[in-house]
């Protein structure tokens, strides 16, 4: 008597196709309401330009958080009333120029911008951490609306820039916006909230936000790098028929006094901008009572009044 062979077991290939596609389904709905709740929802740079879609500009904004009291102050609304020229404030914390060109490129994309007001930090110039590694914060995907051409812009910075493959998959998929990241020290500066506030000087704070912003120690920090990106982002810039106008916006003497390296990064940027005709507004030491400033390094609001009356609003009037 010959006994009965059972066939293998197979793979239930349905059950798992379906199990996929329901995953998917699910995935899809969630990031396309995290989207609409998170990535469309709050204030950013990405998310005022798509805002702004077809607008036409007169001046945009690049740089840190240095430029973002320029918002919190109404310059923007200030210079159309005196002026009829329209200025968005495209800075955002922490941004060092490969960021900016990121916000750039977008903005070629979305609004025709004439001019470029770049806020210079030296900062900025000093570490990844406000470039390669900002472009890829977490924090700053979360609220950066999904768009094929902001995709294809990270794409290319992935591939030219060196940011990391992970930001771009991040931003594809839309998990930042579905996974809150953990926020660091720092993270939550409230400037808009405080910006009618005066700051009291204080030596620990200052020396407490220059550890911050110069993470790796500045003494051996080489500005080069980003210097090359800020001369390449300016020259296509210049290329594309876009005015550009460099200025260093007001500290307290504390704060800009224990900046290390300040007067080599000042001739490095200068050197850079001269080749192209860019030219620099130096008005870091114009404002020096800490009563302008609502904390180390930030102008409040009669800070800006006073930096609009006396020396931006006439720059901003004559064309940079």
């Amino acid at each position: 008597m010959h006994s009965l062979s059972r066939p293998p077991p197979t793979l239930p290939w349905t059950r798992i196709a379906a199990f996929l596609g329901l995953f998917a389904a699910i995935y899809v709905a969630a990031a396309a309401i995290a989207e609409v709740r998170v990535g469309r929802a709050g204030q950013g740079a990405m998310q005022d330009l798509l805002a702004a879609k077809g607008s036409q500009v007169d001046w945009i904004v690049l740089g840190a958080s240095h430029a973002l009291p320029l918002a919190y102050g109404g310059v923007p609304e200030r210079l159309e009333a005196e002026t009829g020229q329209r200025m968005m404030v495209l800075a955002e914390v922490g941004a060092g120029p490969l960021y900016a060109d990121f916000v750039l490129r977008q903005a070629r994309v979305d609004i025709e911008p004439k001019h470029i007001l770049y806020v210079a930090d030296s900062f900025a110039f000093r570490s990844p951490r406000w470039n390669e590694e900002r472009i890829a914060d977490r924090k700053l995907l979360r609220k950066t609306p999904w768009r094929a051409s902001t995709l294809g812009i990270l794409a290319g910075l992935a591939g030219s820039e060196g940011i990391a493959p992970g930001a771009l998959l991040d931003y594809a998929l839309g998990f930042s916006k579905l996974n809150p990241p953990d926020r660091f020290p720092q993270d939550d500066w409230r400037g808009a909230e405080n910006f009618d506030r005066s700051f009291r000087p204080s030596r620990h704070a200052t020396g407490a936000r220059i550890g911050y912003l110069y993470p790796e120690g500045a003494a051996k920090a080489d500005p080069g790098r980003y210097l090359d990106a800020l001369e390449a982002m300016f020259a296509r810039a210049r290329a594309e028929g876009l005015s550009v106008t460099v200025v260093k916006l007001p500290v307290p003497d504390a704060f800009r006094e224990a900046l290390p390296g300040e007067t080599e990064f000042d001739a490095a940027l200068a050197a850079r901008l001269a080749p192209l005709g860019i030219p620099l507004h130096d008005l870091s030491a114009a404002l020096a009572d800490p009563r302008l400033y609502f904390d180390t390094d930030h102008l409040n609001r009669d800070g800006i009044d006073l930096l609009y009356e006396r020396h931006l609003g006439p720059i901003l009037a004559a064309g940079g």
